[in-house]
């Protein structure tokens, strides 16, 4: 009698996060210190002794953390948008940032939109699936398949991006599920 033995389905492997996102989030951007700092290294990120890279879970329990600290009277959508802000004026000033941060303004905000892929890609994020559809001249429905991230965080995140791109943005979250989220973004 013979046995067929099934191959497992592969599990799609946990993303890792760069140390360079922690560290302009944390360090660039928020200063952690305190009850800040020692809540990381409680977590497991260690601004001293940063490592190559930490799983994507350590960072949503990581920012989660920030919001309570840092932004405790905002309501968790905002204080989430301020976040995002944080992390792209953080990230600008590490040594991979800066190589996006000074194109921005040369190629504005339709073509840093066209980016994103390629930007996430720089933040570790290879396996985000964005899928981009054009709202008018000024405007574009980006639908994120992600996750991890709250939709609130990349809304931030890309409004500060626009800014730098020398646009002044308006991003709203027009729909969240377990499996991403789709930002209407106008400039």
């Amino acid at each position: 009698m013979s046995h067929r033995h099934r191959t497992p389905e592969p599990t799609p492997a946990v993303p890792r996060v760069p140390s360079s996102v922690f560290e302009g989030m944390f360090v660039r951007a928020l200063k952690a210190e305190g009850r800040l700092a020692a809540g990381l290294e409680a977590l497991g990120y260690d601004m001293k002794r940063p490592e190559l890279d930490y799983p994507i879970e350590l960072w949503q329990r990581a920012t989660a953390l920030a919001r309570q600290e840092v932004y405790p009277e905002l309501s968790e959508e905002f204080a989430y948008r301020q976040l995002g802000r944080q992390l792209v004026a953080g990230f600008a000033e590490t040594f991979i940032g800066r190589v996006v941060a000074v194109a921005l303004p040369m190629i504005g905000p339709l073509r840093a939109l066209e980016r994103i892929p390629r930007y996430l890609t720089m933040m570790g994020r290879p396996d985000l699936e964005v899928t981009m559809t054009p709202e008018g001249e000024r405007g574009r429905r980006i639908q994120f398949k992600d996750r991890y991230n709250r939709p609130d965080l990349m809304a931030g995140g890309l409004e500060h991006m626009l800014e730098l791109a020398r646009a002044q943005p308006r991003i709203t979250v027009e729909e969240r599920n377990p499996e991403g989220y789709r930002l209407l973004v106008r400039w």
